[in-house]
Parts: structure tokens; sequence; C-alpha cells
């Protein structure tokens, strides 16, 4: 009874788990294809994002942390793709848990490198760095060679605001090594053209003016092989320039002003740009000393309105320093104090401290006494915040790696724990699993004891019958044989004789004693011929191969005689019982008993029909009664019924059972041969 439950139990549980697992595939279904609409470009970015709104929605419904993932990175691609920059870092931290559940190291690493962009641009540099870090490790332990120099690519670039010029410089050439391995097209040149450039500028920095003229050079190489390059070429012939100024080779760097200055495309679609370039040329003149001051002054002031108009503090705070410092040179001290102040105050508006600080040396020289002093005061001040922050910054970003590592390797120290457990788990479920199997197959191994014994017994059954069988045969031959001999040489032999006077009878000639002995001697012939006949049937042995046919007849006839039953027989000539196995004989035996016991139990019939055919190399054995029949959809299966299932399923046949109440029932039961 309690296995019936459990079975009814797990059979509600397939159909439930089925049923679900329908309906998740038409969400899936759905759910991939909102993904694709989300992804086609030529739909507007608001309806995109409406199908991958959707598309998360449905996926947090099938709830599987898989699926779920990829439909956010699709809303992530779009929240990116419109610069809508809170969702896009909401939806990546929800990501990067994800595949971190999922330890899925490629969406893991993807999502470290969204965060960390996310962060850049929120002005947030530490954890922008953070996530940067994360991502590349991951990138290098996949070999994902692109996604981590592009990363180390924006940590450099970081490092490089933070004027941490050094740890800039080593990742920018941790990145070159991996770039320059990878195929020349558009993506990794400009990447190339990134960090040689960034090289450039840090080196400047570090008053390295070489080095920097040499990256520079390096990255206009490489803008030159770019299909795209106009603003790659502007930005890094301005900073040879800058790099030749500085090495005070003054004839190449206005040689490379003027080229900039002479292309009549710069100021129409990079105004900004011309004016800081023409700012350039005017230092660059101002300090090689060759140039006449109307020219300087006009060039200066040229850079100066063009930049106003565009509302660029930054630029204008370089402009009106190196303004300052021309009229300082000129000893023109009010307009050099103006340009000061203007320097000062988009310095202070840019977060430029650098420059600000030079705005204020100018202006501390300048003006002298209390209020000199209150602007040198000033400058030390700034000057010794800024060394600060840039002394806490050098060990920052090495500090953000080191306790990244740390949380890590306390990472695998707890994992390691966890596996432990984890095993430790494993391996009483294991033992527990196998003592579960060890006292089932101890169960199974009695029931098939039980079953062999069986076997054998109904074996040494039908052994028993075949020689029972064989002794009947034997005593019906002999009988045979004897009456054969007694009809032969005895009734036969005395008729011959009888024949014989006869025949000579026919010497008398009366019409009548002849046609009266004809009669006879006609007759006699006949009765020879019969006996004659019935001899040679007594003698044939013609129960050969017939042997189990005779057991299921036997059967037959002890049945309908104890059952006061009458039927109908009919075996197929074409079957080959010595074909079939004793066990296969045994049961089709045993079938057969049952069904004319349940007919003789149940039915209240009085004839039943019995017949074996043989139809496309199988046996089939229909039992047919005109009893009281039965509604086969209520019946309950008692013992006899799964024992007989039980039978036809051992022999690899099946059995079928019609019936109608008030019409009897037949009993189709197929033998495979």
């Amino acid at each position: 009874m309690f296995r019936s439950i459990i079975f009814f139990i797990f059979l509600s549980s397939i159909s439930a788990v089925f049923a679900q697992g329908k309906a998740k595939q038409v969400l899936l279904d759905s759910v991939i294809t909102l993904r694709k609409m989300a992804q086609n470009r030529d739909i507007q970015n608001k309806d995109r994002l409406e199908f991958a709104l959707r598309a998360q929605e449905l996926s947090k419904q099938i709830d599987e942390d898989s699926t779920i993932l990829k439909s956010n990175r699709v809303l992530s691609s779009i929240y990116l793709d419109t610069d809508d920059y809170q969702p896009f870092g909401f939806i990546n931290h929800e990501n990067l848990k994800l595949s971190q559940k999922l330890k899925d190291s490629t969406i893991w690493a993807y999502s470290h490198h969204n965060l960390g962009y996310y962060f850049y641009t929120q002005l947030n540099n530490d954890s922008s760095y953070y996530h940067y870090f994360n991502a590349a490790k991951l990138y290098r332990a996949l070999r994902d060679i692109k996604n981590e120099g592009e990363v180390l690519l924006n940590m450099a670039d970081i490092q490089e605001s933070e004027k941490d010029y050094i740890g800039s410089e080593n990742n920018a050439i941790r990145a070159i090594s991996l770039i320059e391995t990878l195929p020349q097209n558009e993506n990794n040149l400009e990447t190339l053209w990134s960090l040689y450039n960034l090289l450039g500028v840090n080196t400047f920095r570090l008053g390295q003016y070489d080095d920097a003229l040499r990256y520079h050079e390096q990255a206009l190489e490489f803008s030159d092989k770019m299909e795209d390059n106009y603003v790659y070429n502007i930005f890094s012939r301005n900073n040879i320039a800058l790099a030749y100024r500085e090495l005070k080779n003054y004839d190449k760097a206005l040689e490379e002003h003027n080229r900039l200055l002479d292309d009549k495309k710069l100021i129409a679609n990079f105004p900004e740009a011309y004016a800081s370039y023409l700012n350039n040329l005017a230092y660059t003149k101002f300090l090689s000393k060759r140039f006449d001051d109307d020219q300087i002054q006009q060039e200066f002031m040229k850079a100066y309105e063009t930049c106003d108009t565009l509302n660029e503090p930054k630029r204008m705070m370089f402009i009106c320093n190196n303004i300052a410092e021309y009229y300082m040179s000129k000893q023109q001290l009010d307009t050099a104090y103006f340009y000061a102040k203007e320097a000062y105050k988009y310095g202070r508006e840019s977060q430029s401290y650098e420059e600000v600080l030079v705005s204020l040396k100018f202006m501390s020289n300048i003006k002298g006494g209390e209020e000199g002093r209150a602007y040198l005061n000033e400058h030390i001040k700034l000057n010794d915040s800024l060394l600060q922050i840039e002394r806490s910054i050098r060990n920052k970003f090495a500090k953000i790696e080191f306790e990244t590592d740390q949380i890590k390797a306390e990472n695998v120290q707890i994992s390691r724990e966890r596996l432990i457990f984890l095993l430790s788990s494993v391996g009483l479920l294991v033992t527990l699993l196998l003592l579960y199997i060890i006292i089932t197959q101890r169960a199974k191994n009695k029931e098939l004891e039980f079953s062999q014994k069986q076997q054998q017994a109904n074996e040494e059954i039908y052994n028993l019958m075949l020689a029972q069988q064989d002794k009947i045969d034997e005593g019906r031959t002999k009988e045979k044989k004897r009456i054969s001999e007694e009809l032969h040489d005895g009734i036969l032999g005395r008729l011959f004789g009888t024949r014989l006077s006869l025949d000579s009878l026919n010497l008398q000639q009366t019409e009548e004693a002849v046609k009266t002995r004809g009669q006879y001697i006609e007759e006699l012939k006949s009765i020879e011929q019969e006996i004659r006949k019935i001899s040679h049937d007594l003698n044939a042995d013609f129960v050969t191969g017939s042997s189990f046919t005779d057991i299921i007849k036997t059967l037959i006839d002890n049945q309908t005689q104890a059952y006061q039953l009458t039927f109908d027989y009919y075996e197929d000539d074409e079957i080959d019982w010595d074909g079939l196995s004793n066990k296969t004989k045994i049961h089709v035996y045993r079938m057969l008993q049952e069904t004319m016991q349940n007919i003789y139990k149940h039915a209240n019939a009085n004839h039943i029909k019995i017949s074996f055919q043989l139809k496309n190399n199988v046996i089939l054995l229909m039992v047919e009664d005109d009893g009281d029949g039965f509604n086969t959809g209520k019946a309950r299966k008692g013992i006899g019924i799964k024992n007989f299932e039980s039978r036809a399923s051992e022999i690899g046949g099946k059995v079928e059972i019609f019936s109608k109440i008030g019409h009897g029932t037949r009993v189709k039961i197929h033998v495979p041969l």
C-alpha cells in the first residue's frame, strides 16, 4: 500500500513537472524573441528598452539565474547605448552577483569591466580602478588578451589623472605587450595609439621629454595606419610640438604648430582645439624670443577670444596663465595680474589645481607686500595639500590591488573550507546511498532467488508432464501394436480362409449360388480392406512431435469436463511447438489454465472457444466465453490478473482482455516466437 502511494505521488510529481516544464519553455521562447528584438539596432532605443525590460520580467518568472543573467546583459547594453548610467550601474551590480553564483568567469569579468566604466563616469576613480583591476585579473585567467589590454589602458588612464605616473606607465607597458600580439585592425590600432599617447603624457609629466617625444611619434605611426585618424593625428602632432618646445627645439616645435594651424578643417570642426593650438604657437614664439610682440599679442588675443566664446574654462586657464607670463616679462604688471586672476578663477572652477598654483605664484610676484604674501601662503598651503594627496595616491592603487588579492585569498580559504564540508557531506550521502543499495540489492537477490526456484519448479512440473505424457503415449503405442497384430494375424487370417472356401463354392454353377457367393466374397473383400486400414492406422506413430499439443488438449478435456463446459478447439498446423523454450510453454500452459479457471469462477459460461493461430511470427492464443462479461474500465486487477500479465511480460508477450456486460469475454495472449 505504501509503495502504491509513493508511486502515485511520483507519477503526480512527474506530470506536474512536465506541465511546468512545458509552460516554462513557452516563457523561455518569448524571452529569446524579446531579446532578439531588443538587440535589433534598426529599432528605436525606446522600443528596444521596452523589449529588454519585458524579457527581464519574464526571465524572473522563469526563475533561472542563467536566463536572468542573459536578459540583464541585453538590458545593460541598451542602458550603455543610451548613456543611462544609473540603471546601467545597478544592473551590472546584479550581473556581478549572478555571475559569481553561476561561476561564469566571462560574465563576471564583463560585469567588473562595466562597473569600472560606470564609476569612471561618476568620477569615482577608486571604485572604478577596483573593478577594472578585478576585470583585468579575470580576463588574464580567461586568456582574453584584447579585453585585458583595454582594461589595463583604462587603469593607466585613471592613474595618470590621479598623477600616479609611474603606476600608469607600468600598466600601459603591460597593455602594449598584450595588444601588440593582436591583428592590427582599427580597434587595436586605436588602443595602441591611446597607450603610446598615454606613455608620452606620463613621461612628459615626469620631465622625460626625449622619451615623451619618442612615444608620441610612435603613437603617430599607429594613427597613420588608421582609416579615420584625423583627431588622433592632430593630438599627436600637438604633443610632439610641446615635447620639442620643452627640449628647446623651437624650430621643430613651430613647424608642428604651423602644420596644425594651416589645416582649414581645424577651426571649422574643432574650434576649441584651434584656440589651444594657437595659444601654444604664441607661447612657443614668446619663449623662442625671435618674434615681435605685436604678432605674439595678436595670436594670444585671438586664442583668448575664440576660447571665451566656447565656454571652455580649462583651456581658458592655460591661455590666461601663458598671457600673464608674457605680460610679466614685459613688465606690464596690471595686465599680467588681470590674466593671472582670470587663470586662478578658471583653475578653481575646473579644479585644475596645478595651474592654480601657477597663477598664485604669478599674483604673489606681481603684487608683493602683504597681498603678495597672502597669495604665497595660499600657494604653499595648496601645494602642501596637493603633495599630501599625491603621496596617498601613489599607494592608493597598490593598496586596492593588495586588498583585493587579500580578499581573494580569504575567499579561497573559505571556498576550501566549504569544499571540505561539501566533500564530507557528499561522503556521508554516498555512504547512506551505498547502504540503501546494499539493502535493496539483498531484497532483489532474495526475490530473484525465489523467482529462480519458482522457475526451476515450473521446469520440473513441465518435465513431469512430459514424462507422464511419454508413458501414456508408450502405453497407447504398445496397445495399438497388440491390437494390430491380433487383427492381422487372427481375424484377417480367418477371413482370408473363408474367402478361399467361398471361392471353391464357385464350382457350383447354379445361377443363384454364383450370385450369392459373389455377394459374400465382395463383402469379405470390403471387411479385409477395412481391417487392413485399421491395422495400418493403429500401427502408425502419429503422436510424434505433438506432445505439447496433447498436454494442452488433455488440460482442456479435463477442465471442461470438471467445469461442465462445451468447447471448440482450433490449432494452426504451422505452429512449431518444438521451437519454443520450456519456460514459454509453461507460461502458456499456466495462462490457459488460469483463464479457464476464471471462466469457471466468474463468467457463468456454458461454452468456450480456444484457438492457437500463427500471425506474423507471433502465436495468438484466444479464449472466448459466452458468460456474463464485465466492465473492464471499472474492474480492479486482482492477484490472478497481475500474475497473468507478469507471465506474459516474462516471455516478451502481452495480454488483451475484451469484455462487455452480457456479451461474454475474449482474452488474447500474444506469444512471440
